[in-house]
């Protein structure tokens, strides 16, 4: 075993690199993964993306049963990004790695969120019941999608625009060339909010709660943008004309 551990720290060697490739949570899950990845080796990759859902589904469950296990939802949660990114480790371990795992990857990683903020939400709400508060709250969700959709859009139209023969190749993801730090930061800082969440007091959930929201926000305000202006700045010289014409 410890083999296999120095082999997959030799291969996942830029998880000690911070904001090199990864945020540091990204490492931090990166390298918790790795630990439990040995229990893991038989498993399928997707079945494994299926219970890092669970773990969110079960998470959002228990929590609207009773919410005095805010911090053991949390904890679930936290298990949930884990294995989150043990699913792809595993893939690669057994060579067994496909678009349609990257793609019910994706899709579990945007429901798990998504219950994530609902939670967090609902916590808020109880407290206050403000409009203006709700409206942006109800902003800050729908976002989360739109970024996610925005994102799908812009990689698949760039592959398109390289299918069909344009000279300038368009790189179908961005995150990190342009403004790679800022993208971790945000995704740092919500990360920072989540464990806070797992070992603060009761008292202390609203505020931390009200920061993480703000940050995710402006995060995929950020992204939603930057993609926007992406796709201007790629898609406006290229004619889809000749495709048209097939």
């Amino acid at each position: 075993m410890i083999k296999y551990y120095k082999n997959q720290l030799k291969i996942h060697k830029d998880l000690f690199k911070l904001y090199k490739s990864y945020s540091f949570f990204e490492s931090i899950y990166r390298i918790l993964a790795i630990i439990i990845s040995p229990v893991l080796l038989k498993f399928n990759p997707n079945f494994i993306s299926l219970l890092s859902l669970s773990f969110g589904v079960s998470a959002f469950y228990l929590f609207m049963k009773n919410y005095l296990v805010f911090n053991i939802a949390i904890l679930l949660f936290i298990f949930s990004f884990i294995f989150d990114f043990s699913d792809g480790l595993i893939a690669r371990y057994q060579n067994t790695t496909s678009f349609f795992g990257r793609f019910i990857d994706g899709l579990f990683d945007i429901f798990t969120i998504g219950l994530l903020h609902i939670l967090f939400i609902f916590v808020i709400i109880e407290q206050n019941n403000n409009l203006l508060y709700k409206i942006f709250y109800f902003v800050t969700i729908l976002f989360l999608p739109i970024q996610h959709l925005i994102l799908d859009r812009f990689s698949a139209l760039a592959r398109w625009c390289n299918e069909i023969g344009q000279v300038n190749k368009i790189k179908p993801y961005f995150r990190n060339i342009h403004f790679r730090n800022a993208t971790f930061i945000f995704l740092d800082l919500q990360h920072l909010c989540i464990w806070f969440l797992l070992i603060s007091g009761f008292n202390d959930y609203y505020i931390i709660i009200k920061i993480y929201l703000i940050i995710s926000f402006f995060a995929s305000l950020f992204n939603i943008v930057l993609y926007i202006y992406l796709a201007k700045k790629n898609f406006s010289n290229h004619s889809n004309i000749e495709d048209n014409l097939n």
